[in-house]
């Protein structure tokens, strides 16, 4: 659709001033460089930055066609073709506004906000320069609100033209950027300068400090091949034992998982125990009350003698009476016995879960009397642990009692600490904050501690 055909549906019904010259506006955006246009989705968004930023400045009715180049060198330059549309007052019109077209009211109006003075301007040509001063920093502030990189142009401070030709502005451009890579290659130089003394002086700290560390290393070694020997003997006087432990530990599991058992029988038997006493008294409730229906039966027997011996036109009522009584008594002998034989079942429940107690206390002792023998014979292995402990901490006083920065440094060196790691991982020593054995600990460690 053309231009002229875009304007007249975009302003159609819409007031437009008589003698007004200007039916429309041309406004190119120049995007900056934190804002991509090199893909064609890349251009369209850049496109709809501006015509939304036309739309909020010019009231929201003001675009009515838009376009970004793509044949040209520059391709952040955005034209925008705008008739901005408010609502105009008039009394009468209905609801008292109409829809107006004007070319300046909101640029006017922009300008006051940014503190021009767009009434008391001498000439119009300063009202408009004051206008597009306040278009183009609205317009730097609208893309720093919504997160992109832009910084407004430096103002004019002088009237005239500054247009410089492709040429001209694209070797500005050029010149710029080769300065800011001259600046960036100086300061990396001067990086890498500072760099470079940096790692001699660290070569030679780190040179210095090897010639050390190899004389604490070969003193060390031969120590360590002392303490290797009877590491070996301690070994393997530990792998027999821990041989012995391991069937002592697995004995001991199946004892605890017997007496688990039984303590779990014991637990149903109480739980059997306490519903044979609720039966028991249940059946005693029962018992009572057969006694007392028992008693009825009986007084009820003698009013039937007597009323028979009275009147015996109630002959029939009374035998048939006497034989329901009788059945009663059955039903309550029957009662009886059932009630005797719970009392017998729990009786015996009783006496066996004694018996299960008893056995699993038994097997408890035995497995006490294993352990006592386990402690008997890792005593030997607990005193070697002692005398090794003992030498490394006086290992340690030799080389603080040299003194210096680098006696204390071989004490605390990584092979040393190496040693007593070797000892702790056979769960023969504890470690100090500062990697040393504490004796006193040791000794006072005992079996499964």
């Amino acid at each position: 659709m053309a231009l002229v055909d875009r304007l007249e549906e975009h302003v159609a019904g819409t007031f437009r001033p008589k003698g007004g010259t200007t039916i429309a506006q041309h406004m190119i955006v120049k995007m900056p460089d934190s804002i991509p246009t090199e893909t064609e989705s890349e251009a369209y968004a850049a496109m709809l930055i501006a015509v939304h930023f036309a739309q909020e400045t010019f009231g929201g009715q003001a675009v009515f066609s838009a376009r970004i180049d793509r044949d040209e060198q520059s391709t952040n330059n955005v034209d925008l073709f705008l008739a901005p549309i408010y609502d105009k007052s008039d009394k009468k019109a209905p609801g008292g506004s109409k829809k107006a077209v004007s070319m300046t009211r909101h640029l006017k109006l922009l300008a006051e906000e940014h503190g021009f003075d767009v009434k008391g301007a001498r000439t119009a040509k300063a009202s408009k320069q004051s206008q597009g001063k306040a278009l183009q920093t609205a317009f730097a502030d609208y893309l720093v609100h919504h997160g992109f990189r832009a910084l407004r142009g430096k103002p004019k401070t002088t009237s005239g033209s500054d247009w410089d030709s492709p040429e001209i502005y694209g070797a500005k451009r050029d010149r710029e950027a080769a300065e800011k890579a001259r600046q960036l290659l100086q300061d990396e130089l001067q990086a890498n300068i500072k760099q470079s003394k940096q790692l001699d002086t660290r070569a030679r700290r780190l040179d210095e400090r090897a010639a050390s560390v190899h004389r604490v290393e070969k003193e060390i070694a031969e120590r360590l091949a002392v303490v290797q020997k009877q590491e070996v003997a301690a070994r393997d006087r530990e792998i027999d034992l821990d041989v012995r432990d391991t069937k002592l530990q697995t004995q001991e599991l199946i004892i605890r998982e017997r007496h688990a058992d039984l303590n779990s029988r014991a637990d149903e038997i109480e739980v059997d125990r306490e519903a044979a006493a609720i039966d028991r008294s249940k059946a005693a409730a029962e018992l009572e009350q057969i006694q007392k229906s028992a008693q009825k039966v009986e007084d009820d027997r003698e009013l039937l003698q007597l009323a028979v011996k009275s009147a015996q036109d109630r002959e029939k009522i009374a035998a048939h009476e006497i034989a329901r009584n009788k059945a009663r008594e059955r039903e309550l002998e029957a009662a009886k016995d059932r009630a005797k034989r719970k009392e017998n079942e729990a009786t015996n429940v009783l006496a066996e879960a004694e018996r299960e107690r008893q056995l699993a206390q038994q097997d408890w002792s035995k497995a006490r009397e294993l352990l006592s023998e386990l402690l008997r014979m890792t005593q030997p292995i607990r005193d070697m642990v002692t005398r090794v402990a003992a030498a490394m901490g006086l290992h340690r006083e030799d080389l603080l009692s040299k003194g210096g920065a680098e006696a204390e440094e071989a004490a605390r060196s990584p092979e040393m600490k190496r040693i007593f790691a070797l000892g702790q991982s056979n769960g023969i020593s504890d470690e100090h904050p500062d990697g040393f054995v504490d004796l006193a600990k040791l000794q006072d460690r005992g079996p499964g501690r």
